[in-house]
């Protein structure tokens, strides 16, 4: 299981720059992401990434809309920071995001 170690500013800018459409929040504690999709495959993909959470146990806050589900990841454990968990996590909902059409 990946650490749970912060990540140095140029090991985040790396591995940012590996995730195409994920941001750093304003305070740089979280990565984001918003999804646009119907409000069906939202709540779907909102499902399946629960899932992928459970096999990582490691988890991301999701807030379902009309047409958007917006994702927040960070690791509050170890005096926060941006961890390989996150980035780990980002990367797996990156990839199984476009089987459910999202944008």
């Amino acid at each position: 299981m990946p650490s749970a170690d912060p990540l140095s500013n140029k090991e985040i800018e790396d591995r940012l720059a590996e995730l195409p459409g994920w941001r750093l929040s304003l305070d740089g504690t979280a990565l984001t992401r918003v999804y646009r999709l119907p409000h069906l495959r939202a709540a779907i993909l909102a499902l399946h990434i629960a899932g992928v959470q459970d096999e990582l146990n490691h988890h991301s806050d999701l807030a379902l809309g009309y047409d958007t589900l917006a994702v927040s990841i960070t690791t509050h454990e170890g005096g926060g920071g941006l961890t390989a968990k996150d980035f780990d996590l980002a990367q797996r909902i990156s990839e199984l995001a476009p089987t459910h059409g999202a944008a």
